[in-house]
Parts: structure tokens; C-alpha cells; sequence
């Protein structure tokens, strides 16, 4: 969880981003859909977790499930379709921010 809130919700991530070149509202829709997609993929990974410690506390490791049978169990619960949707927006949006990040990632000389 500290992982999420240092990468997502400080915002410490713009450090590693050189985004000089644009607009000030360029660079603020840039931090939202970066803080969403890293976000979302906190939330997935934390499911994922949650079902590996599961596995774990069964000693059962076919119980262990992937990224698949995560969004399934979304799926299945109460508003499920909604929440998966808005996982699969910020998925998204973490691909979005992966090529941001491509593309305006600073670079350091050693």
C-alpha cells in the first residue's frame, strides 16, 4: 500500500518525468491519468496479493489465481460490471501512463 500511495496519490512519479515541453493543462490531465492508472493497478495488484495469501493460509497453491480470475471475481460481486469497468478505465489509463513515461521519461548520465 505504500508503494500506491508514494507512486499515485503524492504524485512522485512526476520527478521522473520531464514535462516541460507541455501546457499546463496538458501536464494536469497528464498527472490525472497517470495517478488513476497507477491507482487502478495498485488496487489489481493488491486483489491479486490478497488471493496469493489466501492460497497460502489454505496451503492449497491451486487456489492461487491470476489477473484473469481477478477481474472475474470483480465481475461477480454486487455493481461488479461497474467496478470492473472502472478497473479496465484505469488499466487503461495505467497504459497510457506507461507510454507517457516512454516518451517523457528524464534520462540521467552516470
Amino acid at each position: 500500500m505504500n508503494y500506491l500511495y508514494d507512486k499515485a496519490f503524492s504524485g512522485k512519479f512526476r520527478k521522473e518525468l520531464n514535462l516541460s515541453e507541455l501546457s499546463n493543462t496538458q501536464t494536469q490531465w497528464v498527472m490525472r491519468i497517470s495517478r488513476f492508472g497507477l491507482a487502478a493497478r495498485g488496487i489489481v495488484f493488491s486483489i491479486i496479493g490478497w488471493f496469493l495469501i489466501e492460497a497460502a493460509r489454505q496451503s492449497n497453491a491451486a487456489t492461487a489465481e491470476g489477473l484473469d480470475e481477478v477481474l472475474q471475481t470483480l465481475a461477480q460481486q454486487p455493481y461488479g460490471a461497474w467496478f470492473l469497468g472502472i478497473v479496465a478505465l484505469g488499466l487503461v489509463a495505467y497504459g497510457i501512463y506507461t507510454i507517457i513515461q516512454a516518451r517523457y521519461r528524464r534520462l540521467v548520465n552516470v
